[in-house]
């Protein structure tokens, strides 16, 4: 009987709360939600402690060791994967350029030593001298080679 009136009791403080929670404003919601998950474990937890089943946790959470670790590694593997969704992801502003490798037009010249306006020979040959000192083969970085060959792209057209 016990049970009983303790899930009559589940059920009508959960459907008091979806009521409350479709009322709210989004912001208020939010918080409200936080405030309900955190009076919820809580209330576990002092249950399990009630009724001497508070070992429980310590299984579960050794159980979830290992997942946690995978899950660990995988966002460790994913950060410059989400920077880079990040990046691309925010809307582009006046200040930003307009170009993927963030190069301006006015940067593009600067990093190939050009004057706006040269010939698409002059920019050639501009990169190709410049990319043979700074190619990662021959003591360069791969940062440097990389601007140098956005730089050609965004100045040739491709």
């Amino acid at each position: 009987m016990a049970r009983i009136a303790l899930l009559l009791a589940i059920i009508i403080l959960g459907y008091l709360f979806w009521k409350k929670l479709n009322s709210c404003p989004p912001k208020q919601r939010q918080k409200l939600l936080l405030r309900s998950g955190f009076f919820l474990l809580l209330i576990v937890i002092l249950l399990l402690v009630a009724t001497g089943r508070i070992h429980w946790i310590a299984v579960a959470l050794t159980a979830a060791l290992p997942v946690i670790k995978i899950l660990f590694n995988l966002l460790l593997r994913a950060i410059p994967f989400l920077q880079v969704w990040l990046r691309n992801r925010q809307a582009p502003t006046k200040n930003t350029p307009s170009t993927s490798t963030g190069l301006t037009e006015e940067e593009a010249w600067q990093l190939l030593g050009l004057q706006p306006g040269a010939s698409r020979e002059d920019i050639i040959q501009s990169h190709k001298r410049l990319i043979q000192k700074l190619h990662p083969d021959r003591g360069g970085n791969d940062y440097l080679a990389a601007k140098l060959n956005a730089a050609r792209d965004l100045l040739l057209g491709h």
